[in-house]
């Protein structure tokens, strides 16, 4: 007779602290990463979807209200720059980029935005 099929099955052992830890670890930075991918497809995440503002006394305000896209932890705006950049069609438009760093987890991100008018009602 086959000897496997008369074995009785064996319950599993429960995970260790260390490995449930190591898990946990994992699953998160994973979550940090798609969080941060689906904050670059959100309006600021690309140079083709920046954030309309009136004006530019508004940008850095607005990108450190935004928080972090890994973490959602507070964020700190270290640089605010005016650059032109091409567009989709291949002309040059102008726009604000918003640097930040999270202050607790380090993660920098770029937002963009574009100046822009608003309409009289």
């Amino acid at each position: 007779m086959y000897r496997g099929a008369m074995s009785k099955k064996r319950a599993a052992r429960p995970k260790s602290k260390r490995t449930e830890r190591r898990e946990a670890e994992r699953d998160a930075v994973k979550l940090a990463e798609a969080r941060i991918r689906l904050a670059s497809l959100e309006a600021g995440g690309s140079p083709e979807r920046p954030i309309e503002v009136t004006s530019a006394s508004i940008v850095e305000p607005h990108a450190a209200s935004l928080g972090c896209a890994a973490c959602g932890g507070t964020t700190r705006v270290e640089e605010h720059a005016a650059v032109t950049l091409p567009d989709s069609s291949g002309v040059p438009r102008s726009l604000r980029v918003a640097r930040t760093r999270c202050a607790r987890c380090g993660v920098q991100r770029q937002i963009y935005f574009r100046l822009g008018t608003t309409l009289a009602n």
